[in-house]
């Protein structure tokens, strides 16, 4: 199959290893490393545990946003900092492994090629030249070119492949040369950034208890073919029922908080221009909607495994004047309110089955809790 390599490594594990009492050590790094496993979704597939690595792989349907896979990597590392840092900040044992958690660290790489994907006594294996290149990128020297510990490393042919190349204009460029290969050319990122970014951002979300409506519908869908789908602009366009949309606000390449999706509705092309103001990845997106002169609300969009699938719930908070922020008049609310449920429930719905078809499967045939 052709699709995406990805390693994730975790740094600094042998010297913990060797200065720490192995009892203590070894737990430590089974839940770190469990961390990230319970991080994977799609468009990644866990493939085996390689010692302190973790080898993953995967493809997604046609038409998938690079940023998809690159978000779905990412989150790994976000998985890996928040468990390493409730450590931190739990434990009271004072033993070396307990003192020592803080040195360690997580680089990823991502390569995309072919490879086969076959069965050995009951154990998935991953075979090919691009499987071997993946690996041997785990020698490199990133950490001595650039000073970045914690890092991302995406080979030029994943750039190309997923599309990413404005996602990755302020990475730095990087080359490493083996034997049998050459020269093999990529990009680098600060996973620090993304960690810092993620922990400081404050959460905005509408939930149920303040809702003025919540509609939901099941989908076969993992939730990072779902994620894909509430992202990428052309696809959103066709979910809520739009004839166009036009995109406005991708700081570095990247579809995220500041982003405006400005969407023509109705014969007449009205305009309705939806902001993301908050979001976490295979999770929740809030968004604020002008859907009248003045007025605005925000809503958030979770996505939930459920079953093999996922369910998606859509939650409205009420109306507000979009310049003074004070909420409307019971009046004002219902001469919208009348038909939101039914709207956002058709916009769920379609969702939801657009994501079905993506995997193959009929909506209504959605595997539910």
């Amino acid at each position: 199959m052709n699709g995406h390599l990805v390693i994730a490594d975790i740094s600094g594990y042998t010297r913990f290893l060797t200065e720490s009492e192995l009892e203590h050590a070894n737990g430590i790094l089974e839940d770190l490393l469990n961390a990230v496993i319970a991080a994977v979704n799609a468009p990644l597939t866990m493939s085996s545990v390689e010692g302190d690595a973790v080898l993953l792989y995967g493809s997604m349907p046609g038409g998938t946003i690079g940023q998809s896979v690159v978000d779905s990597v990412e989150h790994l590392y976000v998985a890996f900092r928040s468990a390493l840092e409730t450590m931190v900040l739990n434990t009271t044992c004072q033993c070396n492994a307990c003192v020592n958690i803080k040195g360690l660290g997580l680089k990823i790489v991502m390569h995309c090629g072919e490879f086969a994907v076959s069965t050995l006594g009951g154990r998935e294996s991953l075979t090919g030249p691009d499987v071997i290149l993946a690996h041997r990128l785990l020698k490199n020297s990133v950490v001595e070119a650039t000073g970045i510990t914690d890092y991302l490393l995406v080979t030029q042919a994943c750039v190309s492949d997923l599309g990413i190349e404005s996602m990755v204009e302020g990475w730095q460029r990087h080359s490493e040369e083996y034997d049998h290969v050459g020269k093999v050319g990529s990009y680098v990122s600060n996973l620090e950034d993304i960690w810092e970014f993620t922990r400081r951002q404050t959460e905005v979300k509408v939930v149920e208890g303040d809702a003025w409506f919540a509609v939901q519908s099941h989908t076969s869908a993992p939730v990072g073919v779902v994620w894909d789908f509430m992202l990428d602009p052309v696809k959103r366009t066709e979910w809520l029922g739009a004839n166009s949309s036009e995109v406005k606000g991708t700081e570095g390449g990247r579809l995220g908080p500041g982003t405006e999706y400005h969407c023509a509705h109705g014969p007449n092309n009205d305009i309705s221009i939806i902001a993301i103001v908050d979001m976490r990845t295979h999770d929740y997106m809030t968004q604020t909607v002008s859907f009248a002169p003045g007025a605005a609300f925000n809503w958030t969009d979770y996505v939930v495994p459920s079953g093999q699938g996922s369910r998606v719930v859509s939650v409205g908070g009420y109306p507000f004047d979009a310049e003074s922020g004070e909420a409307l008049s019971e009046e004002e609310r219902q001469a919208f309110g009348e038909r939101a449920l039914d709207l956002y429930q058709a916009q769920v719905d379609r969702l939801t089955s657009m994501a079905s078809q993506a995997v193959g499967q009929p909506a209504d045939e959605s595997n539910l809790d």
